[in-house]
């Protein structure tokens, strides 16, 4: 072996400074394989199947047998409908929903239990003060209602004609006699048919007030929720005092009606604890007061069986 630059060398003829590579050649290379055609394809890429060789509903050669199809399940006997009676949509409307108040029952049951209390003799009532429409009739009224008596009232002038929703035809209207003279013969009569009497003398003459005052068992005070209201009530009651009518003002019902819109209304805490201190009771009506009874709401109603309910003490007093 020589090397590049013809110096000769000596060796196999191999340089044994560098290994030889490997050589990986296969001993023998295999038979090229025949490519078969491919088959047609349609547009979605799938194998197109001749039409003689489509057998969907039959079996091929060499198949095994198709197992039979599933039988069609058994119809299922649903029960007949039930018809229901349509349900009426409840009100979700929150003002249209009243709810009942905690003990609202056994306070009404209570003030019914004090209103009707047995009577034995005629219970006759003047009512004083300043005029309120309406208000004489609509106590006379629940007092016919929840009673099983009679009970005339007298108004002055031409009165209206009595709205006796309830009361079985057991309240009575009538015109407050005019002549302050014959005042006291025709109550005595009337006293011996009705067993209760209502007198309004809030806009009655003058000459009248002292004769009912004198024949009256009790007496309801009736004056605007103002501070003006509240010092008339309290003057009256001094001056029914000082002409010796004590029972009568210890026994006395005081009624305030609501204030008139130009005027200041006064607080029930700041009237009633006063008047229920001089008398037998104070009731404050709310503002709804109404001359016809049946048209009463459940405040109003429940403010004159509470003034119904001071009669009625008044008359278990009488006849323990």
């Amino acid at each position: 072996m020589a090397f590049t630059d013809g110096t000769p060398g000596t060796g196999t003829g191999t340089n044994t400074g560098t290994p030889a590579a490997p050589d990986y050649s296969p001993a023998a290379w295999p038979e090229p394989v025949e490519l078969r055609p491919r088959p047609a394809l349609d547009p979605l890429g799938t194998v197109l199947i001749p039409a003689p060789e489509r057998q969907l509903f039959t079996r091929g050669p060499g198949l095994p047998e198709a197992h039979p199809a599933p039988a069609a399940p058994a119809p299922v006997a649903w029960p007949p409908p039930v018809h229901r009676a349509p349900t009426v949509p409840r009100t979700t409307t929150l003002h249209a929903r009243r709810l009942p108040l905690p003990g609202g029952g056994t306070r009404h049951r209570h003030l019914l239990d004090r209103i009707r209390v047995p009577l034995r003799a005629c219970h006759r009532i003047a009512v004083l003060g300043s005029p309120a429409e309406g208000l004489t009739t609509v106590l006379g009224a629940l007092l016919a209602e929840h009673r099983a008596d009679q009970v005339l009232v007298l108004l002055p002038g031409s009165p209206p004609p009595a709205a006796g929703h309830g009361t079985g035809g057991r309240l009575v209207v009538h015109a407050v006699p005019p002549d302050p003279a014959s005042f006291p013969g025709t109550l005595t009569e009337l006293s011996g048919h009705y067993p209760v009497i209502l007198t309004d003398t809030t806009t009655s003459p003058v000459d009248l007030r002292p004769p009912a005052v004198g024949l009256a068992d009790q007496l309801v005070l009736c004056e605007p929720a103002t501070p003006t209201g509240a010092r008339n009530a309290d003057a009256l009651l001094a001056h029914l005092t000082a002409l010796g009518h004590h029972g009568l003002v210890h026994g006395a019902a005081t009624v305030f009606t609501p204030a008139p819109p130009t005027d200041h209304p006064l607080a029930a805490r700041d009237l009633l604890p006063h008047f229920r201190a001089r008398c037998r009771g104070a009731v404050l009506l709310p503002p709804h007061t109404p001359a016809d009874p049946a048209t009463l709401r459940p405040r109003t109603r429940t403010g004159y069986l509470e003034l119904a309910a001071l009669i009625g003490d008044a008359i278990a007093d009488r006849h323990p």
